[in-house]
């Protein structure tokens, strides 16, 4: 849930799924050098449609210039969480995008939306991060973990596994010291944000907020 004592303090708005993403796109953005980025926790991908209205209604809102949406596709193609938000926006008559990872600059205000991973399949922003670190030699370590863990788990804990998240965790683990989050590894600098698989991210994020 989003925090009803939020106060809009910034022209530039990034709307993103929980705590985790607030600190590892506030990394994000201080690693390409973009400042005075408010970040807004919505509490969750299934709360935009009830809370992103909230902040819309807020006093301050009207002088937002640049406003970012990122979420994850989960199990299904990015097209439907775009639609989603594409939807939301029509509700509330803002200006909506044509496509995923473009901005609608031609409209007050500017809006843009990702969805991880890479905004076609489907995913989350856990599968990005690990894309960063998957050849340090002791993500094979990672890899034989989850393997075994996979072997030995019934078939209802099988059915609820996200190995994305587990393999996040894992990773995690082997750092020193151990980061308890993905954003807080974020914030550690665990993961690589010099990685080529970040520049779709990075480009869109410096032409939304530039």
């Amino acid at each position: 849930m989003m925090d009803k004592n939020l106060k809009i303090e910034s022209t530039r708005l990034l709307a993103v799924e929980g705590k985790d993403e607030c600190n590892f796109f506030a990394a994000l953005l201080k690693h390409i050098a973009l400042g005075d980025v408010q970040m807004v926790d919505i509490g969750g991908k299934e709360k935009f449609q009830i809370e992103f209205p909230l902040l819309y209604n807020l006093e301050d809102f009207e002088g937002v210039d640049r406003l970012g949406f990122i979420r994850d596709a989960e199990s299904q193609p990015a097209q439907s969480a775009f639609a989603s938000i594409c939807d939301l926006l029509r509700k509330l008559r803002m200006p909506i995008p044509k496509a995923r990872n473009e901005i609608k600059n031609d409209e007050h205000p500017h809006i843009g939306i990702f969805i991880m991973p890479d905004n076609f399949g489907t995913g989350m922003l856990e599968n990005l991060c690990l894309k960063t670190v998957e050849s340090l030699p002791q993500y094979h370590c990672v890899e034989e973990y989850i393997s075994c863990v996979s072997h030995h788990q019934s078939i209802g804990e099988k059915s609820i596994f996200n190995e994305s998240k587990a393999r996040v965790q894992t990773y995690l683990a082997s750092c020193s010291p151990i980061a308890n989050s993905l954003g807080i590894g974020a914030q550690k600098g665990y993961w690589d944000f010099n990685h080529p698989c970040l520049n779709d991210i990075k480009r869109f994020l410096q032409f939304l907020f530039s």
